[in-house]
C-alpha cells in the first residue's frame, strides 16, 4: 500500500506541474501503441513476483477520454497452500484488459489514470519435482486454475518526446480470483481424488515502455 501512495502522489504532482507550466509544444496525438515490460512489485502471498511483458493500443475520442486495449504475458512461481490446494508449480497468464482512459494534462508531458476489466487465462504446472516424486508411487498431479475475469486500475505519465515517439512509467494492481483444482489420480485404478481451492490472483506491477503516437 506504501508503494501506491507513493506513486499515485507522484502521478499527481506530475499533473498539476504539467497543467501550471501549461507546455503546449507538442499537439495531443489522438492515440498511441506501446510495447512494454512489467515487473511485479507486489502479489499475494503465495504468487512468488513474476516479470513480463505487454502489448496495448490507446485511442482517444476527445482531448481527455479515451479507450485502452492490453494484453500482458506473466509467468508466476505458485506456492501450495490451504486456500489453493495447490501442491505448488509455475503459473503462466495471459491477461487481456480493456479500459477507460483519461488523461489529465496537454503539452509534453501527459499524466493519464485508467480503469477497467481484466480476462485472465491461466495455464498452470505442478513442479516437476513433485511430478516425479509422485511417479515413483504410480500417481499423477490432477491439478489446475481456470480462467477468471477481474479487473484493474493503474495510473502513469506519458512522456512525448516528438510528434510520434515517446516512452511511458506507470503503476497497475491488477486483482481476480480464480477457482482452483488439487488433487491426484492413481494410474493403476485410474481414480482421481480432488479438492476445490481458490487463489488470489492480485498483484501491482511497475511498468515502462516505448509509446508511437498518431
Amino acid at each position: 500500500m506504501k508503494l501506491l501512495r507513493i506513486f499515485a502522489f507522484s502521478v499527481i504532482f506530475v499533473g498539476v506541474a504539467s497543467l501550471a507550466s501549461a507546455q503546449d509544444t507538442i499537439a495531443l496525438p489522438r492515440g498511441n501503441v506501446s510495447g512494454f515490460g512489467t515487473f511485479t512489485a507486489t502479489a499475494s502471498d503465495d504468487l512468488d513476483r513474476g516479470n513480463g511483458f505487454g502489448l496495448s493500443g490507446t485511442y482517444f475520442f476527445s482531448r481527455l477520454i479515451g479507450v485502452e486495449g492490453g494484453f500482458r504475458r506473466q509467468s508466476f512461481d505458485v506456492a501450495g497452500s490451504e486456500a489453493n490446494a495447490l501442491a505448488g508449480g509455475e503459473l503462466k497468464v495471459n491477461l487481456i484488459t480493456a479500459n477507460v482512459v483519461v488523461r489529465m494534462a496537454s503539452g509534453n508531458v501527459q499524466p493519464y489514470v485508467s480503469g477497467g476489466v481484466a480476462f485472465y487465462t491461466n495455464d498452470y504446472a505442478t513442479d516437476p519435482v513433485v511430478v516425479a516424486a509422485l511417479a515413483d508411487f504410480n500417481f499423477v498431479a490432477a491439478e489446475s486454475i481456470d480462467n477468471t475475469v477481474g479487473f484493474n486500475v493503474a495510473g502513469g505519465v506519458d512522456f512525448q518526446a516528438s510528434a510520434r515517439i515517446g516512452f511511458f512509467v506507470e503503476g497497475r494492481f491488477m486483482a481476480a480470483t480464480a477457482d482452483s483444482i488439487g488433487g491426484l489420480t492413481d494410474e493403476v485404478t485410474d481414480i482421481t481424488a480432488t479438492i476445490a481451492g481458490t487463489q488470489e490472483l492480485n498483484v501491482f506491477t511497475v511498468n515502462g515502455g516505448i509509446r508511437i503516437f498518431f
